[in-house]
């Protein structure tokens, strides 16, 4: 990754192009980045909460649910919008790998940061609402950017994965939307792992955003140090994941030229 960092400054110029291409001709422009994620949160939380009547363990205030909810929602949304941009970044941007030199590992990586950068203004939205509902946050908010790091490296590990791979089979763009809807609803967001029969439980410790997740309610939401148990596999496996994707799209960007 060392030449890539070389591109620094090519990868931030191409995340500021697509931010600002992003909502070009509206006419809130940026501030749909806070209006998206808070009319997202705010019928979610209708559906769960106030329809369903969700509520957390023990706990009937839904305020403290829709807490809990959106500190699982908001780094979902960033997950899910990130690895589905990136998985065609390769063959959108095929012009490019095409006439101009340069590793083609910048294009999965600029989407994937672009998207981050909408994460973090709905995470200080989140920080505004929780100041206000519950007060200052405890000091194990600042394990945040600890949270955010684990999540970049996992979302970059299935962006080389899943752009180089729709390069030699097209459908994958298409089968992610089908993928992620399943696995949104297979993992604990509008609900806790107690609503889960405990048979069905292993299922969920097979699912690595269940892990992230938990790690960001942690900082976020309880106000604690995350569960080692938690932290320590998704830490891991996020660097093994990461390690291996590198490697995959460096063997598999020989055919690109081929096959763009």
């Amino acid at each position: 990754m060392t030449s890539i960092f070389e591109y620094r400054g090519l990868i931030a110029n191409f995340i500021k192009r697509d931010i600002s291409q992003k909502y070009v001709g509206s006419l809130l422009g940026l501030y749909w980045s806070v209006v998206n994620p808070i009319l997202t949160l705010v019928i979610y939380i209708l559906v769960f909460g106030v329809f369903l009547k969700v509520r957390l363990p023990g706990d009937t205030d839904i305020w403290d649910f829709a807490l809990y909810f959106a500190a699982g929602f908001l780094p979902w949304t960033a997950f899910q919008t990130s690895v589905m941009r990136a998985a065609g970044s390769i063959i959108d941007n095929k012009n490019y790998i095409k006439k101009v030199p340069f590793p083609s590992e910048i294009f999965p990586i600029y989407v994937t940061l672009s998207e981050f950068v909408n994460l973090l203004i709905s995470l200080g939205i989140f920080f505004v609402l929780f100041v206000i509902l519950k007060g200052i946050p405890k000091i194990f908010i600042l394990l945040l950017p600890l949270a955010i790091i684990l999540q970049v490296m996992f979302t970059f590990s299935l962006a080389f994965f899943l752009s180089s791979g729709s390069v030699y089979f097209r459908d994958i763009p298409q089968m992610l939307g089908t993928i992620f809807l399943i696995w949104f609803w297979m993992t604990p967001i509008g609900y806790t792992v107690n609503m889960i029969p405990a048979s069905f439980h292993w299922i969920v410790t097979l699912n690595p955003v269940y892990y992230m997740l938990e790690i960001y309610r942690d900082a976020l939401f309880y106000g604690k140090i995350p569960d080692l148990s938690i932290l320590v596999p998704f830490t891991v496996f996020s660097v093994v994941l990461f390690i291996a994707s590198i490697w995959f799209f460096r063997k598999t960007k020989r055919g690109f030229g081929e096959l763009l």
